[in-house]
């Protein structure tokens, strides 16, 4: 049962993301990066299972990958300011 639901949510995230390629939105590249982030991120992921072999630093990251997103946009916002 667990490998059906698991087939069934690739298969409608896999449409999901045809469907907004189709259109060219924003949503598309936003499903790519995080298919991307993810496969990058699993060797983490799977070592965070047992918790006696956590990197110090993977319980800030997402944290840390918060501020500095926000820290881009302001800086962007900075100078695309208005004139």
């Amino acid at each position: 049962m667990t490998a059906f639901v698991i087939t069934l949510m690739l298969l409608g995230g896999t449409l999901l993301w045809f469907f907004a390629w189709q259109r060219g939105s924003y949503l598309a590249r936003g499903i790519a990066i995080g298919v991307v982030l993810v496969l990058v991120g699993q060797p983490v992921i799977r070592s965070a299972s047992s918790l006696d072999h956590v990197p110090i630093w993977a319980p800030a990251l997402p944290f840390a990958l918060i501020a500095i997103t926000l820290f881009g946009f302001g800086l962007l916002a900075w100078f695309w300011g208005e004139e």
